[in-house]
This record gives C-alpha cells, structure tokens and sequence, in this order.
C-alpha cells in the first residue's frame, strides 16, 4: 500500500473535514478537548459542515452523545450538538476501523486519539490493515503525549504511523508548546553569561486519581518529564523559536552518568499510591522525580539544570527558577492564558499548522535523555524512597 503524501497545509483556510475523536468519554475530552471545541464553534473557528465523530466502546446513541455533551457543556447551543454523532468501537479491534472508514464516506479526516499510549501501536496497525492510507478522502492524526514508552518504541511507532499518514499530516500533541509563558521563555531579560542554575519545577498537589493503571504504565518521567520539563528548558535554550533549534539543543543535553546517578537523582513515590485502583501493590512506578546536569550547549557552559515533578506534593507549582551569578533569583510562572492551549491546538491543526506540535527529532532528543535516565532506574539506582503526601521528598527519606 501507498501512503498519500499530499498535506493539509491551508493557507489560513479552515480545512473542511470529520473530527474523530476517539475516547470521547475520557476525562482529557471532557475537561479540554469537548470546551476547546465549543469555544471555536461559538467563534465561528470551526468549518460549517465539520461533522465530531465520537467513538468509545459505550454501546450509545447519537442522542446519548450529544446528552454526554451536554452534561460537559450545559450551555451549549444546540447547532454545536447537532454536529456529533456516535460510533461504537474499540481501538484494539480491527472492525472498529473498518467501520469507521465507511461512516466517513469519503470524507477528509482529522483523527484525535484521546487513549492511553500503550494503545497507539494497535491503533495504527488496524489503521493500515483497514486500508487507511489509501481510503477517500485525505487523513490527518493527532496523538497525544508521551509519544512512545521509549526512543525504540517511538521510532517504531513513528515508523508505524508514517505507512499509514504521510509526515505533513502527523500532530504529535504536547500542550505546553501552546503555553504564552512557555513559548516567551526564550526572551529573557538577563543575559545568559549572568545565570548560574536553571530550576524546572512540575509540581501538583493533587494524586494519580483515576489515572492509576495507565499513570502506573508510565511515571512520572515519562509523563511530564520527558516531554512538558523538557519543552519547557528547549524553549529557554534555543537559539530560535523553531523546532530544529529545539531539537538541536536538546540534542546536546548531557546524558545522566550511571556512576553518578545516586547524586544526580532522585525518586520517589507517594505513601498510598499502592492502593490506588488500577496500581500494582509491589509497583516502583515513582510518582516524584529530580534530576540535574551541568550544560555544554555554547553560551550556556556550566549552568547547572534541575528538572522536578511529582504527584501529592505541599502545594502546585509550575515554573522556571533563574539563579543568578549574583544570588538574586528570576521566576517564570505560568499565567492563565487568554486562550485555552487547546483551543489553540485545535486551531492550528484545522489550519494545516505544525508549527505547535513536536517534530519527530524533538522527540528523539527528549528520549535520548530520559531513556538514560531510565536505564539507571531499572537497575535499582538510585533505590525508591516513599514520602508522605502533601511533603517533598529529599534523599534524608530513603
């Protein structure tokens, strides 16, 4: 089979297609995706003949979707109801796609795929199987983060993907590139020659809640570190607010050394987490993380990176930390954004726009340094320490 290779770049044009967004019933849909999606309706953002194609493997009607939306939304207007329709599917069974490819009829399509990770590989060999490269009507998908449980599982998944969606029609999602105070974190107002440490802080007050069988497949690394920490210090140390200037200096991130990984690194996970459903009762999955490197990227020789995230910690908290040569400290706080981040996602992708999504070698870089992380972890080093929630965990704990 051939993979189309023609793009959905527009021009400034809303492009004219179906949402699909599986996982319609998740909570990432009814707390972002669902209010985006009204807000560019009520704008007018939205193209007048696009059509939501929820699907989950609830046994619903159209009417019982459109009830579902209007649960999440009570105040939206009926036109913006009339627009979706339900289809009952499984994303581990091949039918779901074959299904799916004739309710379509043909149409453009851009798919969301709202699902656990661990889910992406079935989605896309179904997708090839079904016939997806070659079907009427030009595809477009959307993935969430992280993408991949590795940089092997990455490429392979990319490579999946790439048989099925040609590159200029892939989204690969992190929210945080959609962020005003992320992406302003490249105009600082202190020379670089003046900072001595950089301090990334990810922290929340709140548990792994619901999220406790997929949060226990990934951690808290690869659920904010590996991508949103990540991002954050690539906007900070790029030489230009692009992509490849992203990737390239991720790119010279020092790995963590194996030696130095008791030092360099710490872990932990909340006391509780083990009961929560969905999590293993002898689980090492950390739900807290720190670890720093000293930077060689030019002009910023000798800074000093701290990267921090955790579950149950004293209070919410994210932001970047400047310590300067002089002892005076800067802070970059995130600040409500007049536009919801993924309103501005979704309207960069019905306008063919990559320009906030992650390019495929940002996601190989961001690997690159996590999965030495990891590899240090898997060897028991440094050992998993509990901390009581609502505290911040330090190495006195172990």
């Amino acid at each position: 089979m051939k993979t189309r290779t023609y793009g959905v770049r527009l021009c400034g044009t809303l492009w004219a297609m179906t949402l699909v967004a599986f996982g319609v019933t998740g909570d990432l849909m009814r707390l972002k995706i669902l209010p985006a999606l009204a807000a560019l309706h009520d704008k007018g953002a939205l193209p007048a003949s696009m059509r939501i194609i929820g699907l989950s493997r609830r046994p619903w009607s159209d009417e019982e979707l459109r009830e579902h939306v209007q649960d999440v939304l009570p105040e939206a207007p009926e036109a913006f109801l009339s627009r979706f329709t339900f289809l009952q599917g499984d994303a581990t069974e091949p039918t779901t796609f074959t299904t799916l490819a004739r309710a379509l009829e043909g149409d453009d399509a851009l798919i969301y795929l709202s699902l656990a990770p661990t889910l992406y590989r079935n989605v896309f060999a179904h997708m090839q199987q079904t016939g997806f490269a070659e079907r009427e009507g030009r595809t477009a998908v959307m993935v969430e983060k992280p993408f991949g449980t590795s940089g092997a599982d990455a490429e392979e998944l990319y490579a999946q993907l790439q048989k099925v969606v040609a590159q200029q029609n892939i989204y690969l999602v992190d929210h945080y590139l959609a962020k005003d105070w992320i992406r302003s974190l490249g105009e600082l107002s202190v020379p670089r020659e003046d900072i001595a440490q950089i301090h990334l802080y990810l922290w929340e007050n709140l548990g792994v809640e619901k999220r406790g069988a997929l949060y226990d497949q990934l951690g808290a690394l690869r659920d904010v570190g590996q991508n949103h920490l990540l991002q954050a210090l690539a906007h900070l140390l790029a030489r230009a607010p692009t992509p490849l200037a992203r990737a390239e200096a991720l790119e010279q991130l020092p790995l963590l050394d194996p030696a130095l990984s008791v030092s360099h690194a710490l872990r932990a996970q909340y006391a509780g987490y083990r009961d929560t459903e969905g999590v293993g009762p002898a689980s090492e999955t950390e739900t807290y993380f720190r670890v720093h490197t000293i930077l060689r990227l030019p002009g910023w020789e000798g800074v000093k990176v701290v990267l921090e995230a955790g579950k149950r910690l004293p209070r919410s908290r994210k932001e970047v930390e400047l310590t300067l040569k002089d002892g005076r400290t800067i802070t970059l706080a995130e600040r409500p954004n007049a536009i919801d981040e993924y309103e501005t996602l979704l309207s960069a992708a019905l306008m063919g726009d990559q320009s906030l999504f992650v390019s495929m070698r940002e996601v190989r870089a961001q690997w690159r340094f996590a999965d030495a992380i990891l590899a240090a972890w898997a060897t028991g080093t440094p050992k998993l320490i509990s901390y009581p929630p609502g505290t911040l965990p330090s190495p006195d704990s172990a």
